[in-house]
Parts: C-alpha cells; structure tokens; sequence
C-alpha cells in the first residue's frame, strides 16, 4: 500500500491589530516631534544647570563676584531670569501651532486619521505627549530660577537684586511657568487647527500670547485682591512700601483728611527743601498714600494666575478638540 503525501505550505499567522495603541502614538510622536523635543529640552537643561551652578557656588562662598570676563554672577542671573517670559511662547510656537496645521499642508493627516485610529483620539496623544513633557521642563526651569534668585538675594545685604513681585521673579515660579506652558502650547494648538496654516498659525499665537500676558500682567494682576492703603505724613526717606521687604506698591498720590483722593496742592508748587515741603503739605491737610500688596499675598497672586492660565488652556483645548471632530478632513 502506497501513502501519497502531498504537501501543502502553511501560511503564518496573520496578527490582526483592532486599535493603534500609546506606544504607537508615543513613538509617532516621536519620530515626527523629535527634534523640536530635543532642542527645547537641551536648551532648559543648560540654563537648569548653569543657574544651579551659581545658586551652588554662591551658597558656597557667598559671593556674586565676576563669573568669567566682566560678567559677575548678578549680570548672568538677570539675564537668565527672561528665559521664564520667552519658554511659553516657544512652546505654543514651535510645539503647538505646527501640530495640526502641518497634517493638513502635508496631507498625512488622511493616513493618521483612518480607520485604526479617529481624529480626537490621535489628538488626544499628542496633546498628552506632548503638553505633559513642556509642562516638566517649565517647571524645571522656574524651579532652578528661583533657586539662582534666592541664593544672590541671600548674599546680597544692602539691596534685593531680585524683588519677588517683580515681573521676572514673580513669573520665574513653576506654577506660573506650568501655567503659561499650558496656555502657549493651547493657544498654538487652537490656531493649528482652525487655520490650518503652520506660519499663519505661528504669528498668531506670538501675537496673541504676548497680548494676553501683557493684559493679565499690567491690568489684571494688580488688582487680583484689593490692595491695602497706607496713608503718612509725606516722608521721602521712610516708605515701607518700596519693595525691599517683598510688598508691592501699585498705586500712590495724595489724600486730605476725609481720605479722599485730591491733586497735590498747587500752593506747595515753589516749596524747596524736603523739610519746607513736608511741611507745606502738613499745613494744607494732604497726606501722601500708597497702595500696595503685603509679601505674604505674593504665592497666592502666583497660584490665581496660573489657575487664569491653565483655565484659558483647558478652554482652548475643549474648542479645538470638538473643532477637528467636527471638521472636514478634506
């Protein structure tokens, strides 16, 4: 009896995948974000160093003497110190407005937006992948800045170098970077995807973050609690509002006995001398007053503007994310 085998080649098995996973994502993200991550990421590492490098050596020796050249610890600090004001809108520029509007120039986001995986879902990575890296690294940043600042600060008797409501320190923190790392990355991601236009989309979040952190900064922030009025005798060499203790003076001028505000007398216009002239306002009843912030407001101030921030990126987020849902892909 004769057995007649005939063979037959087996096919491997087909592996069958139902839905693009986050390791998927994250190395797309990855491979399409990598050098923009990288460079961003190498330029905070440096500055974190070089300002933990000084903050080190100052609490060292307790010195802010010249670090190489006429450049002294003090100089190098205050120009660290504008990095903070510049990372939000790198972020929203570089990170957020291409993220969109470059699938739709390039037309790849026909392929990323298929069926294995739906338009807000592939959103979503990205903004999670992204958005959770900018916010380390801003964190990182205020974190070592305010270190630098507070080490020079320390050393330094006869002044503040760095006034904690002052725009650089006051902005340095890591909740105030966190939340204008959030707002720029929102905002250019927002303009991404409405306009589709990566340079459009650019010019538009630089425009506009800068605006609204100038609104928020110079016209809301004073302004966040009432400040409190201190009202003198006019004394030019006694003032407690003048920021060396922490507060913050945001407003000045003259008032009469009732407390109310009145232009300064016009009979005190010719006084010479700081005498004659604190005289001349004590016998017209004005008195000079301020209104200014105590220190103890100042990381509550820091905490409501970022929660501003962070508010305005969780509502440009909702927009954009029900706009590319209800976009055309075409």
């Amino acid at each position: 009896m004769t057995a007649t085998t005939t063979g037959v080649a087996t096919a491997a098995p087909v592996t069958e995948r139902t839905r693009v996973g986050w390791g998927d994502l994250a190395w797309l993200t990855w491979r399409q974000h990598r050098w923009t991550i990288l460079g961003t990421t190498l330029v905070v590492v440096g500055i974190v160093a070089l300002a933990l490098g000084m903050a080190w050596h100052v609490d060292a020796t307790g010195r802010t003497h010249e670090l190489f050249g006429r450049w002294r610890y003090l100089s190098v600090g205050q120009v660290l110190v504008l990095t903070p004001a510049l990372f939000g809108l790198v972020v929203g520029a570089f990170w957020g407005a291409p993220l969109v509007s470059r699938e739709h120039e390039q037309r790849t986001h026909l392929v990323a937006w298929g069926q294995d995986i739906t338009a807000t879902r592939w959103l979503a990575g990205k903004v999670v992948l992204l958005g959770v890296p900018a916010a380390a690294l801003a964190a990182g940043l205020g974190l070592a800045l305010i270190t630098m600042m507070n080490s020079i600060n320390a050393v330094t008797t006869d002044y503040a170098p760095f006034v904690p409501f002052d725009v650089p320190a006051f902005e340095a923190a890591p909740q105030v970077q966190v939340g204008y790392a959030a707002f720029g990355f929102a905002l250019g991601l927002a303009f991404s995807a409405t306009t589709r236009r990566t340079v459009l989309s650019m010019g538009l979040t630089v425009g506009l973050f800068v605006a609204v952190r100038a609104v928020v900064a110079a016209g809301w922030r004073p302004y966040f609690q009432a400040p409190v009025r201190f009202v003198e005798e006019y004394d030019e060499f006694d003032r407690p509002w003048s920021g060396h203790d922490g507060t913050w003076s945001v407003h000045g001028g003259f008032v009469d006995g009732a407390g109310n505000e009145v232009p300064f007398p016009s009979a005190c216009d010719q006084v010479q001398g700081i005498g004659e002239y604190a005289r001349c306002l004590k016998e017209t009843g004005v008195r000079y007053f301020v209104d200014h912030h105590p220190a103890d407001r100042l990381v509550p101030f820091q905490l409501f503007e970022s929660t501003i921030f962070t508010a305005l990126a969780a509502g440009l987020l909702a927009l954009t994310f029900l706009w590319v849902r209800r976009a055309r892909r075409v």
